[in-house]
């Protein structure tokens, strides 16, 4: 009887297991069969090539020819590239140092959670709210349609993002680790740069491929910089929808090169990443409402 409840829960957590793989690679297989379709076969419920319709490279010949063109794909990836490159560097630049503060203020049996809510508050107020203070800032500092403006919205988004991460993996840290680095003489700055940088490696590597694929996927921000310069991957999708309808031979490709990078990245750097969000994960919560040292 045992025997057969354990053989029943590992066929029901394949299931499941099975159905989140249907439900999250389904959207990139039709992406796929719609790269492949010839444009009579784009309104039809084909999905087998070679069983239900004849494969074509058609459309990825004309991505490929089209791609260095001002209109083609080339420039917003390429823009999307800089801008998510940028902006996670700017998040972990200025995550790093918010969370390090974090934990001298905690070292220093103060409360931290209004420096917390203080720092989380870019991820709850609504982009509704910012995009319009947002558009005329940029418009007076003569950044609009510049990949700068750009930057400066995905590193507001991110930045949180990259605090928590940090600070989660900084409270692991030993803390007579830090009190023999101050003995011996580092300040705070050589502290952070010889000490905990370099412990810290995965849990970088983790928040900058997170806030790397948040600043890829963002649309809303770029949407209202964009006018001719400024245009990301996203738009580029966006941009196939015309007042003659929708290009359907672009929209395919255009989603699997678009959708192609974060994934990869994460894959090149899954063991990093489970490590470096692993990381702080049980004293996180406490820590964040506690106001004296950490608990030896």
């Amino acid at each position: 009887m045992v025997k057969y409840t354990r053989l029943l829960r590992q066929g029901l957590l394949y299931l499941v297991l099975a159905l989140v793989l249907v439900w999250t690679f389904f959207p990139l297989y039709c992406a796929f069969v719609l790269s492949i379709k010839y444009p009579g076969d784009f309104f039809t419920p084909k999905y087998l090539p070679f069983l239900q319709f004849q494969p074509t490279l058609d459309h990825w010949l004309d991505e490929w020819r089209a791609f260095g063109d001002p209109a083609g794909l080339g420039r917003g990836l390429m823009n999307s590239l800089i801008v998510a490159t940028l902006s996670s560097a700017a998040s972990l630049a200025l995550g790093g140092l918010a969370a390090f503060g974090l934990l001298l203020t905690r070292r220093q049996h103060l409360p931290i959670w209004p420096l917390v809510a203080l720092f989380l508050l870019p991820r709850f107020v609504p982009p509704m709210v910012t995009i319009i203070p947002y558009w005329i800032m940029m418009r007076w500092l003569s950044l609009a349609d510049t990949l700068l403006a750009v930057v400066i919205a995905h590193t507001t988004l991110a930045t949180p993002l990259a605090v928590v991460i940090l600070y989660g993996v900084m409270i692991e840290l030993p803390t007579e680790l830090l009190d023999s680095a101050q003995v011996d003489g580092c300040g705070w700055l050589d502290m952070l740069r010889l000490v905990v940088v370099p412990l810290l490696f995965p849990a970088l590597l983790a928040a900058g491929v997170l806030c790397f694929a948040q600043s890829w996927n963002e649309f809303f921000y770029a949407l209202i910089n964009a006018q001719q310069r400024a245009w990301t991957a996203p738009l580029s999708i966006a941009s196939l929808i015309t007042k003659d309808g929708i290009e359907f031979e672009y929209v395919g490709s255009h989603l699997l090169l678009v959708m192609l990078l974060p994934p990869l990245l994460a894959l090149l750097a899954r063991s990093y990443i489970v490590r470096g969000l692993s990381l702080g994960t049980l004293k996180e919560r406490d820590s964040i409402t506690s106001v004296g040292p950490p608990a030896p």
